[in-house]
Order: structure tokens, then C-alpha cells, then sequence
């Protein structure tokens, strides 16, 4: 009897033992998600730029205060970023990382010069990003990466708002790529599409800009200061296309109000000068609105009517 009871009193310590080596794997399991991250842009305003171009090395992001390390590669990913727009993307990257609450994604680009602005002349002009081979060019946003799944990431860098001229001396100019574009989870999007119908004073290009709800300011539209841009405040823009067409991707869920501006060319040079801003109402389902709302995973159909 007493050899039986030792026996069973082993029997249980080897399946406890057992069962808690299987628990402490199962916790280093779910401690890790995957992140995968790619990469989007609206449209530039200078009319003589012709790509614009990073070589990212790695891809980190923050939570409490810690880089993680996304993604690295073994040859810098290299990609123009205004070839995606309207909704398309550049794949960059994805990898195991720390489940947790993130603040922001970083890329790590690979060298001071492999990253820059072409002109359409074919010249290459220097494009400036603070910390771009150390911290990172720092993209906003918080986003949550869940035990075992899998959270998709887009960078929308915005480029219309992020790349402004730098003067570095009195012959040449170089581009600075500031640290305003957003990063969203795509699953957690919805998109805007529509037509633009009516004249605009014979404008050559019409841009529409998507503002949070009563965020919008007229003193947006004064000419900005140096190493700043109009419209400062708007989630997202798009360069109105030649028939009319526009498309606002990657919106997170809320209420928009859209404001459509126009822009002409009328000192001969490579830019186009700012007009103002066209009065416009949304029609939706055959109906006016001044705003709208955006959720997640659907389109809403809006055709912007101007006055």
C-alpha cells in the first residue's frame, strides 16, 4: 500500500510538473503578435518633383518608451512614394513582436544620401530626415498588436503635408520630410470616393482635404510660414483626377467634414499658386449633407458639389 500511494504521489508531481512547462510555453506564445506594415502617400504639391524616394533599412515601433524591432532587411527596401496613392500601397515589411499598445512606427533608412528627391529634370536633390539612420523617420499613431494575430499597419506619409523645401544656401535648396504622417490599422479604415462636379474658376487642379469635425479653421488657408503647408490640420488629401474622380483612403471611423481648394499656375514658374477655397456640399444618397461618417471597412460614396 504505501509503495502504491508513493507511486501516485509521483504520478501527480510529474503531471503538475508537466502541465506547468506546458503553461510557461503557452505564455511565451501569446506574448508575441505580428505586425505588418505598408506604406502609402497623397499627393506633392511642387509640380517639378518627380519621385521621391526612401531606402529603408529596418522597421521598429514604440510602446512604453521601448523600440521594437519589426522588421529588418538584409538589403535596404527602396521605393519611390508617389507611385501609391489613391489607396494603393507599397509592401514593406511585417515580423513577431511584443504583444502590447504602440505609439508609433519608425523607419530605420540605411544612409544620409541612399534617400532623395528627383527632379523632373532628372536632377537628384537631398532629402533631409532627422535621426534617419539612428531613432528613425517617426510616423504617429497608437495601435494595439494582439497575442497570436495579426495587426496590418499602412503609413500614410502624406507627402503633401510632410515634404516642404529647406534652403541650404543661396543656390541650392534641398527637401526636409517632416515627421507628420499618421500610421492607421487597416482593417480599422474605411475609405471616401466620389466625383467633384461644377466649376472652380478655371482652375488647374482641385484638392480635396478630409478635416475631423469641426476641426477646420479658415486660418488654415494664410500662407504659411516657413517649413509649413496650408491645410496643417487635415487627416487626408487628394489631388482631384482629370475626370473628375477622387479617392480619400485609409480614413479612421468618425465624422469628416471635406473642404476642396483650387490651385493655378498663374506666375509661370514650376508650382502652382494657391486660389482658395471653393464653397462645396456633399451629396450623398441624393441628399446635401456638410459632413459625414466614416467606418470601418466600408466606402462611403460622396460627390462633392461645388458653388
Amino acid at each position: 500500500m504505501k509503495k502504491l500511494r508513493l507511486t501516485s504521489k509521483l504520478l501527480g508531481i510529474a503531471l503538475l510538473t508537466s502541465l506547468f512547462a506546458c503553461g510557461d510555453g503557452s505564455s511565451e506564445v501569446s506574448s508575441n503578435g505580428k505586425a505588418s506594415v505598408a506604406v502609402t502617400d497623397a499627393t506633392v504639391d511642387a509640380e517639378n518633383v518627380n519621385s521621391v524616394n526612401l531606402s529603408v533599412s529596418e522597421v521598429r515601433a514604440t510602446a512604453d518608451g521601448e523600440s521594437r524591432t519589426i522588421a529588418t532587411f538584409n538589403s535596404p527596401k527602396t521605393f519611390n512614394l508617389m507611385a501609391y496613392q489613391n489607396g494603393e500601397t507599397y509592401f514593406l515589411g511585417e515580423g513577431d513582436v511584443e504583444a502590447g499598445t504602440y505609439s508609433d512606427v519608425r523607419f530605420i533608412l540605411s544612409g544620409a544620401s541612399d534617400s532623395y528627391v528627383e527632379m523632373k529634370d532628372g536632377s537628384r536633390k537631398d532629402l533631409i530626415i532627422e535621426n534617419a539612420t539612428t531613432t528613425g523617420y517617426q510616423i504617429n499613431g497608437t495601435f494595439d498588436v494582439a497575442a497570436n494575430s495579426t495587426t496590418n499597419l499602412v503609413a500614410d506619409i502624406d507627402l503633401r503635408k510632410a515634404l516642404v523645401t529647406q534652403a541650404q544656401n543661396s543656390s541650392e535648396t534641398s527637401f526636409k520630410l517632416r515627421s507628420t504622417a499618421r500610421v492607421v490599422v487597416e482593417d480599422a479604415t474605411g475609405e471616401i470616393k466620389g466625383s467633384v462636379e461644377g466649376q472652380a474658376n478655371s482652375s488647374e487642379r482641385l484638392v480635396v482635404y478630409a478635416y475631423k469635425k469641426g476641426s477646420f479653421s479658415a486660418s488654415e488657408e494664410d500662407a504659411p510660414a516657413e517649413g509649413r503647408t496650408r491645410y496643417e490640420g487635415s487627416i487626408n488629401s487628394a489631388v482631384v483626377a482629370e475626370d473628375g474622380s477622387y479617392t480619400l483612403a485609409f480614413m479612421e471611423e468618425g465624422d469628416y467634414e471635406i473642404i476642396v481648394a483650387s490651385y493655378s499656375n498663374t506666375d509661370d514658374d514650376e508650382d502652382l499658386e494657391f486660389q482658395g477655397r471653393v464653397e462645396s456640399e456633399l451629396l450623398i444618397d441624393g441628399s446635401l449633407f456638410n459632413t459625414l461618417s466614416v467606418t470601418s471597412n466600408t466606402t462611403v460614396n460622396a460627390n462633392i458639389m461645388l458653388k
